[in-house]
This record gives C-alpha cells, structure tokens and sequence, in this order.
C-alpha cells in the first residue's frame, strides 16, 4: 500500500515464516483429510456440520464442503429453530465480508433463505437492506449486484408488488455516485426493459427523452468510461425508443446525441491532442443506425475507422475488418 513501508525480511524471519507456513497446510490438509473422511463415511451430525464451518472459515471456495454442509443441514432440519438459520446467514455474511466475490458464499446463503424456518417477508426484506449495505462497501461487486436482482424477484412473489421504478431509483443514485459502476448501468437497462413490457411508465416519451438527456450528461462527465457507452449503446439501439419517439423525434434525439458526442472528441483533441476512441466508434454505431433509417448523410466512419487502426492497434484487425466491408 503506499506510505506503508515495506517489511524487512531477514533470512531468520524469512525461515520462521516458512515454518508456519507449513505448519498452516498441514494444519488445512489434516482438516481436509477429516471433513472428507466424515462425508464419506456419510456423517451427518452437528460435529460434521462443525467441521465444515471450521474448513470453509479457512477455504470458502472448497465448493465440494458447501454442498456436504446442506447435506447435513437438510438431515437436522427438523431439529433446527429459527436461531440455527439466522446464525447460517451470520456465517455467511462474515465470510461475504472477507471474500465479497466467492460464487458459493452467495450461492449458500440465497439457499438459506429458501430453506429458512421464517417463511414471512421479513427476513427477504432484512437481506435486501443487508446487500444494499455491502454494496455500499463495493459498489461494483457484480455478485452483489445479481444477488440483489434474486431477492426483489423473490420479494415481488411474495408481496405482489412491482419495484422496478423503486429500484431504478436506486440504480440512479449509484450511477450518480459512481459513473462508473457497470453493473449498475447493467441493472438499468434491465428495468427500464421490464417498466416498458409491464406498462409502468406514465409518459413514455418524456421518460426516453429524459433518459437521453441523462445519457448526454453522464457522457460529458467521464468520456473515457466504457460502461456509459454500453449503455448509449444498448439504449438507442433499443426497440422501445424509436416506438415511442416516432420517426422524427427519435432521428432529432439521435442528432443532438451524435453532435454532443462530436464536441466531447473535439475538446479532447483540443485538450490531448488525440481523438477518444469511444466518441469515435459510438459515431460509427450512430451513422450505421441513420443509414439503416434510410438517412442521407454525410459519412465519417471511413476516416474514423482509419483513426481507429492509429489510436487503438490491439483492435487494429477487427477495424481493418469492417473498413473492407466499406469498400
């Protein structure tokens, strides 16, 4: 980390560390050897279930002892109260804290609310202000983000209620924060297709306009950030905003997009002296949507694709690729 000094490793200390280095594996392979033993010999008793508890503490991604603990988990359900699945989600969420991005910590934990001896709401809407709080320590943990997209499903069945137009709030507000939050960008298309199909939006066309004004802004605060123009992408591209434009709004909005976008590179080149390489391939995408529209315009991806080769030599082959098809 910067300002810590680095440790100085003389060869006693770098001969005491080997030591408990070693001791650490075969104090974890013995542990391994046991837990493996005891699912073998099929175990199912609170002693195995302790075991696993003590193995997974030390390897959370040992997928193989998660599976052995429901096994157990499942055997002793009938002796199991409330305490028992509230300390499960407890374990969970220590280990959540310490490895954020383990596929089977979270895996294990939505299956302990399914499991979970309290069938009413409150425990679905407990977990979503928990993710929502660890998503506020890494607001980019693409993990957090799915699993959350898993608990308003399963809180939808259960109340009856719709929250996309709650959650793209919340989406908002985190993009708001973090423009660079690509899962984030992710979760708003998703809604935005969903308030669409479901018939949410009270005025469709001020919402596609609003959202177009909200790309522009979000491309003007970071040009250099990929995830704003994935989601440019995504969303001019997007059935639903030609539908409720028409024709003619939908080609004004595309205009005023593509001369702000020309403006960004601009000042870009004015600031750096070079072109920014996303304006240059949204330009490209745009004029291919004003050609398919039947438009007459004058053409620039020729010469932003030969930018391109320049600015970007590890896609150079990819631009080669669709300047032949041009020619």
């Amino acid at each position: 980390m910067h300002g810590v000094k680095r440790k100085q490793w003389t060869q006693e200390l770098l001969k005491q560390k080997r030591i408990q280095d070693q001791r650490k594996i075969a104090t974890y392979r013995e542990l391994v050897d046991q837990v493996l033993k005891l699912r073998d010999d099929s175990c199912f008793n609170n002693e195995s279930l302790k075991a696993t508890t003590r193995l997974l503490q030390a390897n959370p991604e040992f997928n193989a002892i998660w599976n052995y603990r429901r096994e157990i988990i499942e055997k002793l359900s009938r002796s199991l109260d409330c305490g028992f699945w509230n300390d499960e989600l407890t374990f969970t969420l220590v280990l959540l804290k310490q490895y954020p991005k383990v596929y089977w910590i979270w895996n294990h934990r939505i299956w302990t609310l399914e499991h979970h001896i309290d069938r009413t709401t409150k425990v679905w809407e407990n977990e979503l202000a928990m993710v929502s709080k660890l998503l506020q320590l890494d607001a980019r943990n693409f993990h957090g983000w799915h699993y959350r997209r898993l608990i308003l499903n399963k809180l939808e069945k259960l109340t009856g209620c719709n929250r996309d137009a709650e959650e793209l709030q919340y989406v908002t507000q985190n993009i708001n924060k973090n423009i660079s939050n690509y899962s984030a960008w992710h979760q708003r298309a998703s809604l935005i297709s969903n308030l669409f199909a479901n018939n949410e939006i009270d005025d469709e066309r001020k919402f596609i306009q609003d959202e177009f004004a909200y790309i522009t802004n979000a491309i003007f605060t970071d040009a250099e950030d990929q995830s704003v123009w994935f989601y440019t992408k995504w969303f001019i591209k997007n059935v639903n905003v030609l539908k409720t434009l028409g024709h003619e709004e939908y080609i004004r909005q595309l205009q005023d997009l593509k001369s702000n976008i020309v403006v960004i590179n601009q000042d870009d080149v004015e600031f750096s002296g070079k072109e920014n390489n996303w304006c240059l391939k949204i330009l490209i995408f745009i004029e291919g949507i004003e050609q398919e529209l039947g438009l007459k315009v004058e053409s620039h991806s020729e010469a932003y694709l030969k930018q391109l080769i320049v600015a970007d030599p590890l896609r150079k082959n990819r631009y080669l690729s669709l300047l032949a098809k041009r020619t």
